[in-house]
C-alpha cells in the first residue's frame, strides 16, 4: 500500500505533510534562484565553477613552481569554449597561463595576488568583456586566478543549486522534522477521538441516554458525533417503545389470565383442571417474564433490606399447588430463622418463582423439589430429576436456550434469573444435586447477622 493511501491518518498526514514542504522549498527556491542567477549572469557573465577545476589541474614542479596538468575532462570544455584563458600565480610569483589574455589584463596580473574577488567588465574582447578573479584553496597551495572566455552561466547553473549543501540540509531538516514532530501532533490533537471512542464503549442496552461530547473532538468531526448521537437517540426511542408495548401486553394479559384462573377452578374434573391449571401457569409465567423485562430495561430494582427466609417461605408456598398439580413434591428449609440481604422483594422473589417452575417443568414429573436458605445468605433450589449434563451450566443462562426442547416457555426464564441476581451484587451457579438432579444456588451479600 501507498503510504500517502495508508489508513492511518498519521501517516497519510506525514507523507503529504513532507511532500508539500519538498514542493514549497523547491518552488522559493527556484523563485529565489531565478532573479539571483540573472544577476550574477549579469555582473560576470561566465561561470565561476571552471575555476575549481583550473586550481586541480595546477601542480607543482621540483623546483617549486607551478605546472598545467589537463585531464582529458578538461580538455574536452577547453575544446568547447576556443576563447578560453586564464592566468594562475601564487603568493611567490609562480604562475602558469593558457590561451590569449587580453592586453588590458597583462597590466594587472603581477598585483592579482592583492585581489581575492573581483568581476573585471569592459576588457578589449568583445567576445569575452567580463574577467573573474578568485582566490582558490587547493593542494598546491593558496592560488589566485582570473580567467574568462569559458562556460556561461545557464540553465544546468540553476540546477546545481539543487544540489548546493545548503538547500539539501535544509530539505533534510525538513522532512526529518515533519516525520518526527507531525505524529505527535497528529496524536495530540486525536486524543478527543479517542475520549470520544471511550465514551462510544461504554454504551449498551443497559445504560441507554449516554451521548457523544463534542468538547475535545475537532470541529470536522462534529457533524460525525451529532449523527452518532442522534442515531443513539432514535434507538432509545425504539427502546422506550418496546418497553411500553411489553409492559402494556404483559398488564394486557394478566387480567383474561386471572379470569381463566378462577374459571379453572370451579371446573369439576380434577385431572382435567390440574393440567388445565398447569397451562394456565405458564401462560401465567410469560406475561410475568414479560413484566420483569421490561422492569430489568427500566432498571427498577429497588434495594431495600429484606429477610430472605420469609421471603423463600412465602414463595414457596405460593408455588406449592402448581407444584402438587405437576405430581412433584416440595418442601422448604431454612437454616435460621432471619437471613436479611439487601434486595428488591419483587425482582427477587420472581428469580425463586422461574426456578422452581424451572426444578416443575424439568424435573420430569413426581420429583421432589427442595427449597432452602443458608446462613450465609445463599438461596437454593434442588430437585431429583435428571439434572444438567456440565457441558450446558453456562449455556442455560442464555435467552432462549434450552437443552431439552419443550413445546412451552420461551427460554427466557433463567436469563431473567441471572439478570436479577447480578441486579443484587450476587451471582448464581448450577451443580448437582445430593442425591442427582440440579441444584440451584444464589449467593447474595448478607446485610446483618444471622439469628
Amino acid at each position: 500500500m501507498k503510504p500517502w493511501n495508508d489508513p492511518s491518518l498519521r501517516v497519510r498526514l506525514t507523507w503529504r505533510m513532507v511532500a508539500t514542504q519538498a514542493l514549497v522549498l523547491i518552488a522559493f527556491t527556484s523563485v529565489v534562484a531565478i532573479p539571483i542567477i540573472a544577476l550574477i549572469r549579469e555582473e560576470q557573465r561566465f561561470d565561476d565553477g571552471i575555476i575549481e577545476h583550473i586550481a586541480e589541474s595546477i601542480q607543482r614542479n621540483a623546483e617549486g613552481g607551478l605546472d598545467l596538468a589537463l585531464d582529458e575532462h578538461f580538455n574536452q570544455r577547453a575544446a568547447e569554449y576556443p576563447l578560453l584563458w586564464f592566468y594562475v600565480t601564487d603568493i611567490e610569483g609562480n604562475s602558469v597561463r593558457m590561451g590569449n589574455i587580453p592586453e588590458d589584463i597583462e597590466d594587472l596580473l603581477d598585483d592579482l595576488p592583492r585581489i581575492n574577488f573581483a568581476n573585471i567588465a569592459d576588457i578589449d574582447q568583445s567576445e569575452a568583456p567580463t574577467a573573474l578573479v578568485r582566490r582558490e584553496e587547493s593542494e598546491t597551495g593558496t592560488l589566485w586566478i582570473i580567467t574568462a572566455g569559458g562556460p556561461e552561466i545557464g540553465f544546468k547553473t540553476f540546477l546545481t543549486v539543487f544540489g548546493d549543501p545548503l538547500f539539501l540540509g535544509l530539505l533534510s531538516i525538513l522532512t526529518l522534522g515533519s516525520f518526527l514532530i507531525i505524529p505527535m501532533l497528529v496524536t495530540r490533537q486525536l486524543r478527543g477521538v479517542a475520549h470520544v471512542a471511550t465514551e462510544a464503549d461504554k454504551i449498551d442496552v443497559d445504560q441507554r441516554g449516554i451521548r457523544l461530547s463534542t468538547k475535545h473532538v475537532p470541529e470536522e468531526l462534529h457533524s460525525l458525533v451529532a449523527a452518532v448521537n442522534a442515531a443513539l437517540q432514535r434507538l432509545d426511542d425504539g427502546m422506550e417503545r418496546r418497553q411500553r408495548f411489553l409492559a402494556d401486553a404483559a398488564h394486557e394479559l394478566r387480567t383474561p389470565i386471572a379470569i381463566l384462573q378462577t374459571r379453572i377452578e370451579l371446573v369439576q374434573d380434577d385431572g382435567q383442571r390440574n393440567q388445565l391449571m398447569l397451562d394456565v401457569a405458564r401462560l401465567a409465567n410469560l406475561a410475568n417474564q414479560l413484566l420483569d423485562l421490561q422492569r430489568l430495561d427500566a432498571d427498577l430494582t429497588v434495594l431495600q433490606p429484606v429477610n430472605l427466609v420469609e421471603l423463600a417461605a412465602q414463595v414457596t408456598s405460593d408455588m406449592a399447588p402448581l407444584a402438587i398439580a405437576a405430581g412433584d413434591k416440595i418442601s422448604f428449609q431454612a437454616d435460621a430463622e432471619s437471613v436479611t440481604v439487601a434486595a428488591d422483594p419483587t425482582s427477587l422473589s420472581r428469580a425463586l418463582v422461574n426456578l422452581i417452575q424451572n426444578a416443575v417443568a424439568h424435573g420430569g414429573g413426581k420429583s421432589s423439589i427442595r427449597v432452602g436458605v443458608g446462613r450465609d445468605g445463599t438461596l437454593r433450589v434442588a430437585d431429583s430429576g435428571p439434572g444438567i449434563a456440565a457441558e450446558h451450566r453456562q449455556a442455560i443462562f442464555e435467552p432462549f436456550n434450552r437443552v431439552v426442547p419443550l413445546d412451552q416457555g420461551a427460554g427466557l426464564g433463567l436469563n431473567l434469573v441471572r439478570e436479577i441476581v447480578t441486579r443484587h451484587n450476587g451471582r448464581i451457579t448450577v451443580g448437582e444435586a445430593p442425591g442427582g438432579g440440579a441444584l440451584f444456588e444464589i449467593s447474595l451479600p448478607v446485610s446483618h447477622p444471622t439469628l
